[in-house]
């Protein structure tokens, strides 16, 4: 077995796991997940009550293409993004290659979920930085 898949296999295990815990700590927090650049879900936990659709891969990818043009504006490096829809918020923060995604019911308290993302922040890096290694 390749060490350094092992040691990527653990850390997404542990991610998981993290993420599990977290989920429920917001109230109208549905999803939290951790993908590429593309949209590939790389780690993923979700209430049963999330519209399927919102998860896409398609849906996900566009944020590399949103984060590059807002860097444009000439305002220094993007480090988020945030989606409002008729019933959901989407807030999609930069570890490129890697995007951190929470999808929260509209109503959900956006100051927290950035705070979950300081949370998160040392866990999704070192992902990050194993996948760079792989």
């Amino acid at each position: 077995i390749n060490s350094t898949h092992f040691s990527i296999d653990l850390m997404e295990e542990g991610l998981q796991s993290m993420l599990k815990r977290l989920l429920p700590t917001v109230d109208g927090l549905q999803c939290i997940l951790v993908c590429d650049r593309d949209g590939v879900i790389i780690v993923e936990v979700h209430t049963d009550d999330l519209p399927p659709a919102i998860v896409k891969p398609i849906f996900m990818g566009t944020f590399a293409i949103a984060s590059e043009q807002a860097s444009k504006l000439g305002v220094g490096k993007n480090s988020s993004v945030i989606s409002y829809y008729s019933g959901h918020q989407v807030i999609q923060c930069n570890y490129l290659p890697l995007v951190l995604t929470f999808v929260a019911k509209v109503d959900a308290n956006t100051g927290m979920l950035f705070a979950l993302e300081e949370d998160l922040r040392d866990s999704v890096n070192q992902l990050r930085d194993l996948i760079g290694v792989s």
